[in-house]
């Protein structure tokens, strides 16, 4: 086992030189390349893999699954801070949502004209191939990411992934990688954010757009969209998302804004060994799976995700509180509805076609 999330993973034999990435015979969690693949399976013995020849972006992939190996990062896994507890923040540790926020609403362009309707939010599944773009944004001095904490973002956002991969019913979801590791000279945001603006852009706009443009993307929202739309091309996937990991300052130490996660390398109170848990939480946002915890202000209502189903499990509402789900707390666990809120393909006799569309059971 690698990591902790109680999933078999094996390394697979590389891709013939110049074949197209298709359907595997075992389900393929993670690709960073078609020398690096992360399959679901016991039964398989780890395929040798020299790093020599490897592309940086294998290279990374590799020793991110090597160190999930490891038996220091099992065990600091095994006594990770707040183990189970609530995203409230009921035991001390920071709440994970200010503001009770699931999803930020991004920061509307100056020049946009303030009447204008607002385009409808993409209705993404957690199914098939997903291309996940991953910014580990360097910067100067003590804003510096060493190798080692890069080496600890991938093996985390690895570790987090493979809960949310190996959990779907088809096992039909493979994470397909982009990283960009960037090196800007932007100095850290100082002061408070301005009366009226919007506090998350403010401490996020001069790094994340140096770090865009430091790729040949525009800054700003249009650069984290064509940075998306360029990956899901070229990695075949059919949704698409981006990260980015920071030392920066930032209003607030994880969030997501629909597209894209923002989290600081530190993760505030919870730790850098619970970055897996709460990446796959803001995952879960990314692809419509609603709060759960009491504190988010959650209802056993609304609509959520592909598949519009109500979120019958918010500790607010559910009988006995519910039951313990990622989206509720800290924990390597997942609830009947998140499935269907993050938009797994479903087994066609619960009443649902593997299309996405409900039908008569």
């Amino acid at each position: 086992m690698a990591g902790d999330v109680n999933f078999p993973e094996a390394l697979l034999a590389p891709m013939p030189q110049g074949r197209v990435a298709m359907a595997a015979a075992l389900p393929v969690l993670h690709e960073y390349g078609p020398s690096v693949r992360i399959g679901l399976s016991a039964a398989v013995p780890q395929a040798p893999i020299s790093e020599a020849g490897l592309t940086g972006q294998e290279r990374l992939g590799l020793q991110a699954f090597r160190l999930r190996l490891n038996a220091s990062y099992k065990e600091a896994k095994e006594n990770r801070p707040y183990k189970s507890a609530s995203w409230g923040g009921d035991g001390g540790q920071p709440r994970l949502h200010r503001d009770r926020h699931a999803v930020i609403p991004p920061a509307v362009p100056a020049t946009a004209d303030p009447n204008a309707a607002q385009a409808a939010p993409p209705v993404r599944r957690l199914a098939g191939r997903i291309a996940v773009g991953l910014f580990i944004v360097s910067g100067p001095g003590s804003l510096e990411m060493t190798d080692a904490q890069q080496q600890k973002i991938i093996a985390e956002v690895q570790n987090g992934l493979s809960f949310l991969g190996g959990q779907a019913p088809a096992k039909d979801v493979t994470f397909t990688y982009d990283i960009q590791v960037v090196q800007i000279a932007t100095p850290d945001t100082a002061g408070q954010h301005p009366i009226g603006g919007d506090p998350y852009e403010h401490f996020e706009a001069p790094w994340r757009d140096d770090a865009l443009t430091s790729i040949g993307h525009p800054a700003g929202l249009s650069g984290i969209g064509s940075y998306i739309k360029a990956i899901r091309t070229s990695k075949r996937a059919q949704a698409a998302y981006c990260a980015f990991f920071t030392h920066y300052q930032l209003n607030h130490f994880a969030y997501c804004r629909g597209d894209y996660i923002v989290m600081h390398y530190d993760n505030d109170g919870w730790g850098t060994d619970n970055l897996d848990s709460v990446f796959a939480h803001e995952t879960g946002h990314v692809f419509g799976a609603p709060d759960e915890y009491a504190e988010s202000g959650c209802d056993c209502g609304g609509s959520h995700g592909v598949y519009g189903r109500p979120n019958l499990n918010c500790e607010n509402c559910a009988e006995g509180g519910g039951v313990s789900c990622i989206m509720k707390r800290n924990t390597w666990a997942m609830c009947a509805e998140t499935p269907y809120h993050l938009g797994y393909t479903m087994p066609a006799a619960t009443g649902v076609a593997a299309s996405g569309v409900a039908v008569e059971a």
